[in-house]
């Protein structure tokens, strides 16, 4: 290679770099912006709770209890080990325990003994391994396409509603992003070797198997990768099946061995995970009138995957002029990200990497119908289960959107070789056979590609960003519960010590009434709220056919305590007449509604 060869080379190299380092400023931005400001999850209580090592349940039921008892799960503690935290973790639920051991870890570099960890710190760990997401597509793009193909990839993710919402979150859903990336990188490497026949390295398989592993270690649902994969597999294996035992396939078997191996240790905790009370939720209603509700909400999950505008926390006309818009953009564009797509199939350099990418996205969405419809589990009801093709939906649309943007540079280039053809500047005066031919590709070429293509990428990349700041604003992926509005209603309109009441069933009402503790505490240090009162809460086991028995702890808090006190009832099952006899009286202020909360003022007097 020559001096001059080498320093090209290097100079692209740089500029490649560059353009990366620009797309993680992006994301570094979107994701640290009002990382803490939205109010906590109940899901968020869990990964806080176990990754410290604390039980639910060390929380007294049927007592009433402080704001510091009730935010006792939360307390660091640096004698708590991660043997503590898988302990707990598959004592009381579902999930594996890779994520929260390192959360714990992440912990004991930023908490100190006693306080109550923070939020920020929880959520900056998912933020930080969101922002490793951008060059690992990148490096997936780069490996199944081609440059171009990586920085529309690294720059979709990097500003995608949908990521941004997840790694805002204290979950493990970004780290099992990353293995998913890991895991289809492998695939899209190995795939290349079964086309050819010839038997692919064995370190590869080997870092294969150690990613699916640790995959499944991080998230159950990551299964679904590894099924899809497994569909993905099958299909090459089909067309090849007459060579089914040659030794590049018996590799192949090796690998789905490993990984099933590496799997196998956390089967009967995903047994108990799929009958497990804290899933019930999901169960899918098979009514007639419900059946085709899951078709649309998949629907809309990949929509915002990429693109999202206002639509929640704003007016009316806000939220109808941004639907209007998104609609009509994605009219605008579809059909030239479907030229895209058909001009991608007909490459027949990238034509095997996008059939990888495209089998794999249909695999996925076959087998979410396939636990919806045929085991009653409706995954679509929650936007955070759909992560398993996340990654894959980014790649095909860059791979398209990268399409778009050399079909318009080779339009350019095709309107100027024709017109010098039609105004005579060429030097012969009849065009030979070879140009006639050339001449006619291109004028199909400008037939079919519009000047606007480029566009199309811009448009798609702007619209993403409002949607990443759509996000970080609140404006869209609102918590299923508002407790920070709750926690202004209390504040607002209690006139007497205040006492949370809410009825238990399983650990998710403690760790939503945590949720709502927790709020009040970050409300406590952002302002002065020294003349409200100090709320008192109540996990109250569910009375039978919801009426309220003179031996109950709800019944005797209000027999006993001076009075006056403002009993609010949070998602608690008791008959109101039942209250009245304890002289607490429904309030007749307006109390509006808020997200995932059933919620009632009594003043008790």
């Amino acid at each position: 290679m020559k001096n001059n060869d080498i320093k090209l080379l290097l100079k692209n190299q740089w500029f490649h770099l560059i353009i990366l380092l620009c797309w993680l400023i992006i994301g570094i931005i979107l994701r640290s912006t009002n990382l803490d400001a939205k109010s906590p999850s109940s899901i968020e209580i869990a990964t806080l709770g176990y990754s410290l090592g604390h039980s639910f349940f060390d929380l007294p039921l049927d007592r009433v209890i402080t704001l510091n008892q009730l935010l006792s799960p939360l307390q660091f503690d640096s004698t708590s080990t991660p043997t503590d935290v898988i302990h707990q973790l598959l004592s009381e639920d579902t999930h594996p325990p890779l994520y929260f051991v390192i959360n714990h870890l992440w912990f004991n570099l930023f908490s100190t003994d006693g306080e109550i960890v923070s939020l920020r710190v929880g959520r900056s760990l998912s933020a930080i391994l969101g922002v490793a997401t951008i060059p690992a597509i990148f490096g997936l793009g780069w490996l199944a396409f081609s440059p171009l193909v990586a920085h529309i990839a690294a720059a979709l993710i990097a500003i995608s509603p949908y990521g941004i919402y997840l790694a805002q979150e204290s979950r493990h859903h970004t780290l099992t992003i990353l293995w998913i990336i890991s895991s289809i990188t492998c695939l899209t490497a190995i795939v290349p070797y079964l086309q050819k026949r010839r038997i692919f390295p064995i370190w590869l398989g080997c870092l294969w198997v150690t990613i699916n592993s640790l995959g499944i270690a991080t998230h159950y649902i990551f299964i679904l990768v590894l099924a899809t994969e497994g569909l993905v597999i099958g299909g090459f294996w089909l067309r090849d099946i007459q060579n089914r035992f040659q030794s590049y396939w018996l590799r192949i078997y090796l690998v789905a061995l490993g990984t099933f191996v590496g799997c196998l240790v956390w089967l009967p905790v995903v047994v108990g995970a799929a009958n497990n009370q804290l899933t019930g939720w999901i169960s899918t209603s098979f009514d007639l009138d419900e059946i085709w509700h899951p078709i649309p909400r998949l629907l809309v999950w990949i929509l915002t995957m990429v693109w999202l505008l206002p639509l929640e926390g704003t007016s009316l006309f806000v939220t109808i002029l941004s639907g209007v818009t998104l609609l009509v953009a994605l009219v605008w564009v579809a059909p030239n990200l479907w030229r895209g797509a058909k001009a991608q199939m007909n490459d027949l350099e990238n034509r095997l990497s996008f059939q990888i990418f495209i089998g794999f996205f249909v695999g996925a969405i076959a087998l979410f119908l396939l636990i919806i419809y045929g085991m009653g589990r409706d995954l679509s009801l929650a936007a955070r289960y759909h992560f398993v093709y996340f990654p894959v939906v980014i790649i095909l649309l860059a791979a398209i959107l990268a399409k778009c943007w050399n079909n318009s540079d080779n339009q350019k280039a095709g309107e100027k070789v024709f017109s010098d053809k039609e105004t005579g500047k060429n030097k012969k005066e009849k065009a030979t056979q070879k140009d006639w031919i050339i001449t006619s590709a291109t004028s199909i070429i400008i037939s079919n590609f519009k000047p606007i293509n480029k566009r199309v990428v811009i448009i798609v990349l702007l619209i993403g960003l409002c949607g990443g700041l759509t996000v970080v604003n609140n404006y869209g992926y609102q918590r299923s519960r508002r407790a920070d509005l709750l926690v202004e209603v209390i504040k607002t309109q209690s006139k007497a010590p205040p006492l949370v009441a809410t009825t238990y069933q399983t650990h998710a009402e403690i760790r939503a009434l945590i949720a709502l503790g927790l709020e009040f505490k970050r409300q406590e240090n952002k302002t002065n709220i020294s003349d409200f009162f100090s709320p008192q809460f109540l996990l109250a086991k569910r009375q039978k056919k919801q009426k309220l028995t003179p031996d109950s702890t709800l019944a005797k808090f209000l027999s006993q305590t001076s009075r006056p006190i403002d009993l609010w009832g949070v998602n608690l099952k008791v008959e109101t007449s039942d209250l009245e006899s304890f002289n607490c009286r429904k309030s007749s202020i307006y109390q509006p509604k808020i997200n995932g909360y059933r919620y009632r003022l009594y003043n008790c007097r």
